[in-house]
């Protein structure tokens, strides 16, 4: 009788080590994310926006740029806490001959990024147009 149970209990605890180990692989690690951008005033997305996502201009970092519904997405291998900056390029001014205004809307957020979840942020394209001045 003791040997039965003695066997029944290793079953039990084999199993339980198995349950452990080999659900530990199947773990989704990667930390996703989905940013939206959006028009500060009319909050409707906008489309063709260039959105970085990275730590302090590090080489951790993701680029690219939003498709028709204003949405970004991407993935990291670890979670960490994320600038996000995005650039609506609208155009270059010129004034005169030589000088060139390239014309662009700017938005910024930050996130945290969390193992296995989905992360989702929205980033305001501010209303003033920024005019830098670039010579031909």
């Amino acid at each position: 009788m003791k040997k039965k149970i003695l066997i029944i209990a290793c079953l039990v605890l084999m199993g339980g080590f198995s349950a452990f180990f080999f659900g530990a692989c199947d773990k989704d690690t990667d930390c996703y994310v989905e940013i939206t951008v959006v028009d500060e005033v009319t909050k409707k997305p906008v489309k063709d926006v260039f959105v970085k996502i990275d730590i302090d201009s590090s080489y951790v970092s993701s680029e690219g740029y939003t498709d028709a519904n204003g949405m970004f997405k991407t993935s990291f291998k670890a979670p960490a806490i994320f600038n996000v900056s995005a650039k609506y390029e609208t155009g270059y001014d010129s004034v005169y001959t030589r000088d060139v205004f390239y014309c662009y809307r700017k938005g910024n957020n930050t996130i945290r990024l969390k193992e296995g979840e989905v992360v989702k942020a929205t980033v305001n394209l501010e209303s003033t147009i920024i005019r830098e001045y670039r010579n031909k």
